[in-house]
């Protein structure tokens, strides 16, 4: 099964068709119902051997392909079994920057996209009906909450009004006791705050390992790792909390490449950016108006003459499709920001 999976992530349409059509040829003289059934049941087996072939890359430099088939014809359940890999691909990185962080990248790359298609940003209109519930419930425990309210300022009269007597008899309290109780009210605080998931702690640390990388000295690489970083902004969305510290992080290394780079760079930047604007519209709004948007501006007016004299052969070039997205995207990008005024 490992060889057939290597061979459904080839490059090479024939040879990968050839092998999915293998893989239905495997399914159905094993009695599995389908190719995810059949990567699930057997996915020990599979993550055991591109564990081992990892930490060989080297002399195993398909491993990654292999990864990649399972996480595209599985489901969320494959990813506790996975985690421990993508930490193995992650602590590889760390110590092998410059000589395989193209390879590790592809791997990272079919992790997040995976994590993506199962836990992605949701969509407009589950987003509205979430906003819809969320307003019919507050307005249901309105009446509910005043009368917990006064409730709790009733309580709170006969609980000072014990403390008085007992000070007035010469009964005083225990200091020690006091503290202990003010130590609880935050402790009771933290206990409300829900974990962090783990696909979302797996796309922070992903992130994480991505800023180091936006500054490297192959294109190839820098585009990689916008692609990544994208997918990390997609899969943190519904986490504000987490992904506000992380765009704090990536903003410097960002701006580099939007305003000084090779300009395919600077157009993957730009969808990084849009996507970053999202939920981080508060945070961005400052920066984008004070770094990024003068030098946008001026890269637009700058081209604008070569532009309008070109011919029809200037719409394949890459200036034409970095205007036409800057053009396409500023627009909406400055209403999240709010930056109507």
């Amino acid at each position: 099964l490992y060889p057939v999976l290597e061979k459904a992530g080839d490059r090479t349409l024939l040879i990968s068709e050839t092998a999915l059509g293998t893989l239905a040829d495997i399914c159905e003289a094993c009695g599995y119902d389908s190719v995810q059934r059949l990567i699930n049941e057997n996915s020990d087996y599979l993550v055991n051997g591109i564990s081992l072939n990892l930490r060989q890359l080297a002399h195993q430099p398909r491993a990654s392909q292999v990864l990649d088939t399972m996480l595209r014809h599985s489901d969320a359940s494959l990813l506790p079994l996975v985690e421990d890999v993508i930490q193995d691909v992650l602590s590889a990185l760390d110590q092998s920057y410059n000589s395989q962080a193209s390879t590790f990248l592809r791997v990272l790359h079919s992790v997040m996209t995976a994590l993506v298609q199962w836990f992605g940003m949701p969509s407009a209109e589950e987003q509205q009906q979430r906003q819809t519930d969320k307003g019919q419930s507050g307005a249901q425990s309105q009446g509910q909450q005043e009368v917990t309210m006064t409730r709790q300022e009733v309580e709170r009269f006969f609980l000072d009004y014990i403390s008085q007597k007992q000070i007035a008899e010469g009964d005083l309290p225990d200091l020690e006791e006091e503290e202990e109780e003010e130590e609880a009210e935050p402790n009771s605080d933290m206990e409300g705050e829900a974990p962090m998931p783990s696909h979302a702690q797996l796309a922070r640390d992903v992130m994480e390992r991505c800023i180091h990388l936006l500054s490297d000295g192959s294109l190839r690489v820098r585009l990689k790792v916008l692609d990544v970083l994208e997918l990390c902004v997609t899969v943190l969305h519904p986490h504000g909390n987490h992904l506000l510290p992380m765009a704090h992080r990536v903003w410097p290394a960002l701006v580099t490449r939007l305003i000084s780079d090779d300009p395919l760079a600077v157009l993957r930047a730009f969808k990084v950016l849009c996507t970053l604007a999202q939920t981080c519209g508060d945070f961005l709004r400052q920066r984008f108006s004070k770094d990024v948007l003068p030098k946008l501006t001026s890269s637009l007016l700058s081209q604008a003459p070569a532009s309008a004299r070109a011919g029809p052969v200037y719409s394949h070039t890459l200036a034409f499709k970095l205007q036409l997205a800057v053009l396409q995207g500023l627009g909406s990008l400055c209403e999240r920001l709010d930056m109507g005024e």
